[in-house]
């Protein structure tokens, strides 16, 4: 059977074949054969099926929250009211149980319907997080701190993500890793503010940067291989998201204290971003990491504008300051092509 590719994993294996040829490392049959050994497909049909059920769910969100508005279930809702918090919280334990039986039966049944398969896992984990709420109210349950409710169904999430090998639950639990964090820390500072002298950026940092740090540990792990890229991504998306606000609010205890200081006294964390997304750049380029290229990328954009608006909103003309930053980028485009070309020669 055909391999099928995308247009550009087409072109890219047109590309590899041809200069396998102009180096004679194979011969003229062999690139006909390698080339007929995989079709480009016109359309990606994956990603349409991917954005269809993100589309559906949401809907189906949209539709729950319509529901409420509606008189008569209203009057249900009443009465769901006056049913035990312990009664509710085994009811969507039961129906989450389902979702996620329905999910590994579905799977073994169409394994080719990875996208619709994961769909039903994402149920799971919305009534998961439905019967912690629940949980929360039960009688038992009163005294127990805000987090452990966070707690509950990420640790739900990490043994349900390993065990169905599940990137979407495992998504989910990365998700909570840093929620659960950020409110014990919260808790346990003593003004609910600064935790061991960080405020939540830089706590965010830490955790981005930590679960990096997992992503790296993951990739000798073979069993665990396929959780790599994701975990990547979800640490990346910490990390610099964190550190973007951190060149804005810094790491101050309170928004009064922050209103207080010129954006001039950050100009510490804009280098420090500057030098980790040219960091990042580089280590994507080197390593053929589109992942980590492409973080860098963006938030070294996102860095560079947002110091715009900080610094020369007011004073220096938009023209200028974008041509300044074209020229900049034409110069380390330059500078990068002449490197490229000297790797060509040896």
């Amino acid at each position: 059977m055909d391999m099928k590719v995308n247009k550009r994993q087409g072109q890219l294996l047109n590309e590899t074949i041809a200069q396998w040829q102009q180096l004679q490392l194979i011969d003229t049959q062999q690139a006909q054969q390698l080339r007929q050994s995989y079709r480009i497909i016109s359309f990606d049909w994956k990603l349409l099926a991917v954005y269809s059920f993100w589309v559906a769910i949401a809907c189906f969100i949209l539709s729950v929250i319509l529901l409420v508005a509606d008189d008569y279930l209203m009057a249900l809702m009443s009465r769901l009211i006056n049913t035990p918090a312990s009664v509710l919280t085994i009811i969507s334990t039961l129906i989450a149980g389902g979702f996620f039986f329905l999910g590994v039966k579905r799977r073994q049944r169409y394994p080719e319907k990875t996208v619709s398969n994961e769909a039903m896992f994402f149920f799971g984990v919305l009534i998961t997080a439905v019967a912690s709420g629940f949980l929360s109210h039960t009688a038992m349950a009163q005294n127990w701190r805000e987090s452990l409710f966070i707690l509950i169904p990420t640790i739900t999430y990490l043994i349900i993500g390993v065990q169905l090998r599940s990137v979407l639950v495992w998504l989910f639990a990365l998700f909570g890793v840093g929620l659960w964090v950020l409110t014990e820390t919260s808790y346990l500072a003593p003004n609910h503010y600064l935790f061991w002298g960080m405020n939540i950026p830089l706590r965010l940092t830490v955790i981005g940067a930590l679960i990096i740090g997992l992503s790296a540990l993951l990739k000798h792990n073979p069993r665990l291989l396929y959780l790599q890229e994701a975990t990547l991504f979800i640490g990346l998306l910490y990390f610099f998201n964190a550190l973007w606000m951190l060149t804005i609010f810094g790491n101050y205890d309170s928004l009064s204290t922050w209103s207080h200081i010129k954006q001039i006294e950050l100009w510490g964390w804009s280098v420090a971003m500057i030098f980790l997304t040219l960091g990042a750049i580089l280590y994507g380029i080197k390593y053929n990491n589109p992942l980590v290229r492409a973080f860098g990328i963006i938030f070294l954009l996102l860095c560079l504008y947002s110091r715009y608006f900080e610094f020369f909103w007011g004073t220096l003309h938009k023209a200028l300051f974008f041509a300044i930053l074209a020229l900049s980028f034409w110069w380390i485009g330059s500078r990068a092509e002449k490197l490229w070309q000297l790797g060509n020669k040896h």
